[in-house]
């Protein structure tokens, strides 16, 4: 089994990526390597397979496929060690099972933002958009190290050049794709505009966003997965927060973006941003908007991001 899933095709890791024992044999490897408690229960999200060793650390195994990012990861978490307001997981170990790749890091107490949503009260909602932007703040300002990626400018351009091809590349929907050329076609001075590139987390999502109760209120703890960090504007690393955390709601995203130290413009400006997150798909991203009958690029803008 060992050799078949080390062998795996990227086709057959992504139809196997939901069940959650695959990988448990290279897993049981590193774990003896390193002496890591059992047992080890994986955690199926992202890219990569994470396990958590008992109640230690985690282990992430990437195939080499995403092998760059490994690399990211190693580099932006050496980059920002002990200049950020929130922890971040603390690396233990790094090696390889042949062209796998694999990190072993601290746990980051907390519990993620997806799971307490509900249970939020508007002050918590307020402090964290403050939290949260300071802390992307914080990453904005070390020095960007080389990640391997590639420069904004020459991404922008690829995006930006050929916009249908690129949203289609991404999973869009045929219909979607010349109102997007068109509304970003509209856009392309102010995108070319923004700057300077800066250190960017970029996947500020729900389930990477952990809290801990403070004086009897729920606080940013700490932030997970440092794996897509790349260099970009700043405006890019809202994108994640501003939908999944504080979608549909003004105020906050323009609160989360006053402590990041970054002005969105309004609705329109923030989805031409948001259309340059490499994860970036329309109609999946924004189904319910679409579903609530919001019929057009603009429409979906106002919606999703009534910023100021």
């Amino acid at each position: 089994m060992t050799r078949d899933t080390l062998g795996v095709s990227e086709a057959e890791y992504r139809r196997r990526f939901r069940d959650p024992a695959f990988g448990a044999d290279l897993a049981e490897i590193v774990a003896a390597r390193h002496g890591l408690a059992r047992p080890l229960v994986r955690k199926v999200e992202g890219s990569s397979l994470v396990f958590r060793a008992g109640a230690g650390p985690w282990l992430k195994l990437t195939p080499p496929y995403w092998a760059h990012d490994v690399e990211a990861e190693l580099r932006a978490s050496a980059a920002v060690a002990g200049r950020l307001p929130a922890r971040i997981p603390e690396l233990i170990e790094s090696g390889a099972l042949e062209d796998w790749r694999y990190l072993i890091s601290a746990d980051v107490p907390g519990e993620p933002f997806q799971s307490l949503e509900d249970e939020l009260d508007p002050l918590e909602r307020e402090q964290l958009a403050e939290d949260l932007g300071a802390f992307m703040g914080a990453f904005h300002a070390v020095a960007a190290p080389d990640l391997g990626r590639p420069a904004w400018a020459d991404y922008l351009r690829a995006r930006l050049d050929h916009p249908a091809g690129a949203h289609a590349a991404r999973g869009t929907a045929q219909i979607w794709l010349d109102p997007i050329a068109a509304f970003l076609g509209r856009r392309r001075a102010a995108l070319e505009s923004l700057g300077p590139p800066v250190l960017i987390h970029a996947d500020l999502t729900a389930e990477h966003v952990m809290l801990d109760r403070r004086g009897g209120r729920w606080r940013l703890s700490g932030v997970l997965d440092l794996a897509d960090s790349t260099t970009a504007p700043a405006e890019l690393d809202l994108v994640p927060p501003l939908v999944e955390l504080f979608r549909g709601e003004g105020e906050l995203q323009s609160r989360l973006a006053a402590a990041c130290g970054v002005q969105l413009g309004g609705p329109q400006p923030t989805m031409a941003i948001a259309m340059q997150h490499r994860f970036f798909r329309f109609d999946e991203w924004f189904a319910g908007e679409i579903a609530d009958g919001y019929g057009t690029v603009e429409a979906v803008a106002a919606a999703a991001f009534p910023c100021e």
